[in-house]
């Protein structure tokens, strides 16, 4: 007896799915067409010094970025009741500041790290508690932000202060492998969050809060969790890029953290573009960190005032959140 087989009938590709993908491409060309302009256009922009340079800056926006957005993917991508975190860039201020003092008061570097990073980590504690309790996560990231930003500058009196050290000369000057110090933190950082977010229970069940928390705990997962956590890492991840900040400006710098929320910002939600599911991601984040340093530096190359830099980020940030809110209408 014999039989016939039957034929399988192709699997269709949904018509979203597609459009992400080619707007992922889209993305990642985008940024090779933006920075490879900058080479053509500006002869300083390629040299190894100043790509250099580039990465360094990079690091702090990725950095924090990651933070950023493991607040997002675990609170959800709506900037009004999903997750946000507007203290970041204060908690970046307010870490640098507490290591510079805290080395010139003659503690060792690595002691006065913990203590900056104990201080970013208090801060994030005191913002997860206010979500877990009901507060809109804007409003009470915005007070924080002022909180954080007030005592920046009570210690440091408001005035430059310096930070010197082998280890932040290290940070600041080093390389292993051609590769500067702090890109070499960065690729640890990363690596670290990408398994975490992308392999662990943790990082799958926070992704599963983000986007439908109701059905999360239905499934037995407790959401509160993971968002007071969500905020924790931010904190953290916000403090060691306010580190890597002071160390590159051999000082901390009074009121620099207001001067780098918006690229942290935009670095977190731009690396949902090189997502074929949209959906913010730690490779996303570094690529994103890397075109805004890029973009930063070739204006300023070009001669482009400060204003009109600010003002592209502004209109990337926009740009970013029609995509995303696009992907939310066409989810529901």
């Amino acid at each position: 007896m014999s039989t016939t087989a039957t034929p399988t009938a192709p699997v269709a590709v949904p018509r979203n799915a597609t459009r992400k993908s080619v707007l992922a491409w889209a993305g990642y060309a985008a940024v090779v067409l933006v920075l490879g302009f900058f080479a053509v256009a500006s002869p300083h922009f390629a040299t190894p010094g100043n790509i250099g340079a580039v990465l360094t800056q990079a690091t702090v926006f990725a950095v924090a970025g990651i933070g950023l957005s493991t607040v997002i993917a675990t609170g959800g991508d709506d900037v009004l009741t999903g997750g946000i975190d507007l203290s970041v860039g204060a908690v970046c201020g307010l870490a640098g500041t507490i290591a510079a003092v805290a080395t010139t008061a003659g503690l060792p570097a690595g002691t006065a790290i913990l203590v900056s990073l104990a201080a970013a980590a208090a801060i994030g504690v005191t913002n997860g508690a206010a979500v877990v309790l009901g507060l809109r996560p804007l409003l009470a990231t915005l007070a924080t932000m002022g909180i954080a930003t007030s005592l920046e500058l009570v210690i440091s009196g408001n005035i430059k202060t310096a930070l010197d050290g082998e280890l932040f000369r290290w940070l600041r000057e080093g390389s292993i492998a051609g590769l500067p110090a702090a890109v070499l933190v960065l690729v640890a950082i990363g690596a670290l969050a990408w398994w975490a977010l992308g392999r662990t229970p943790f990082g799958i069940n926070s992704y599963a809060v983000g986007n439908n928390a109701t059905a999360a705990a239905v499934a037995g997962l407790n959401p509160n969790r993971y968002r007071f956590g969500s905020y924790v890492i931010s904190s953290v991840l916000g403090g060691a890029a306010g580190i890597l900040l002071a160390s590159r400006l051999s000082a901390a710098v009074p009121g620099i953290g207001a001067q780098v929320l918006l690229d942290i910002i935009l670095v977190a939600y731009m690396s949902a573009v090189f997502s074929r599911r949209l959906v913010v991601n730690v490779p996303g984040t570094v690529v994103a960190a890397v075109f805004v340093a890029g973009l930063s530096n070739g204006l300023t190359l070009l001669g482009v005032t400060s204003q009109w830099t600010g003002a592209a980020k502004g209109a990337l940030i926009l740009l970013v959140l029609a995509v995303v809110a696009l992907r939310g209408r066409n989810a529901r």
